[in-house]
Order: structure tokens, then sequence, then C-alpha cells
């Protein structure tokens, strides 16, 4: 399984590859499609069924301290907000939030299990300066809502 965390030109080159997973952001999804006004759920979900389109089978969309959206190869789209909490740094928070969602896959063996663990490692990341722990991850995943289907 593939994983790509890239941006504009890089990532739509790879998706011809037909990654597992890729993690854009609001930014990434505003540099290829275009557009600077903050994007609304639907335009995000549709961006992301577009890359799907495009040969991503999974589409994590990190959307900051509002969350995460994922649209799974499946069809559903799923969506997980984000937790309260004082943003320290966002650097890292990304590429926490891939790796929460390995594990959470790992640990879960669902699509579903791996968003909500993203969301967590993504948010103890930002909570913090530097990379969150593994503990500090498994403290903020009580916080963690379940995801919902938009």
């Amino acid at each position: 399984r593939v994983v790509v965390d890239a941006e504009g030109e890089l990532l739509c080159r790879v998706l011809a590859y037909r990654p597992f997973l890729i993690k854009p952001n609001e930014e990434v999804l505003r540099q290829i499609f275009g557009g600077e006004e903050p994007l609304g759920v639907l335009d995000v979900k549709e961006y992301g069924r577009q890359l799907q389109r495009m040969g991503a089978r999974n589409v994590v969309v990190s959307l900051g301290a509002k969350g995460a959206m994922l649209l799974e190869e499946q069809g559903r789209c799923l969506f997980c907000h984000g937790v309260r909490g004082e943003t320290v740094s966002t650097v890292g928070a990304g590429d926490s939030l891939v790796a929460g969602f390995l594990f959470g896959l790992q640990l879960h063996g669902t699509l579903e299990g791996g968003l909500k663990w993203g969301v967590a490692a993504g948010a103890a990341t930002a909570f913090r300066q530097g990379i969150a722990t593994g503990e500090q991850v498994k403290n903020q995943f009580p916080a963690v809502e379940n995801p919902h289907t938009l």
C-alpha cells in the first residue's frame, strides 16, 4: 500500500499509480483546483471525489482545527470533528495525522478507525511544540468523537 502526502503537480502525477491513500489539506486542494476562498465541506468532498476519479483510492483531507474528512474507496464519506485545545504549532500535524491513520487502520482494520486515530495524532502534535509521542496520542484519543457519514 502506498501513501502519498505531497502537494500540487507532484500529487497529481502520482495519482496515475492509484495510491492507497493520499492526504491533501485545504491549501493543497486550492492549489490543484484553484481559488483562494476558504472551502466549505461540500467543496472539500467534491475535490476529494475528483482526486479519486484521477486515481486515488482513499483520500483523507486534513482540515486543521476543523477536523478531517475521509473519502473511502467504497464510496463512503466520513467526517471527524477536530479536538478542542490550544494550538501551539501545526508543524508536523499533517504527518502525525498520516501516522495515526496508519496506526488506527492496523489496530482496528478499518479506515474509520484510522481516521479517528489520525485526528487524535494530528491534534496531539498541534497542541505542543514538536511531534507528539505515542503516549500523548493515546491520551488525546478519548477526546475524538466518532466519525459520522456525510
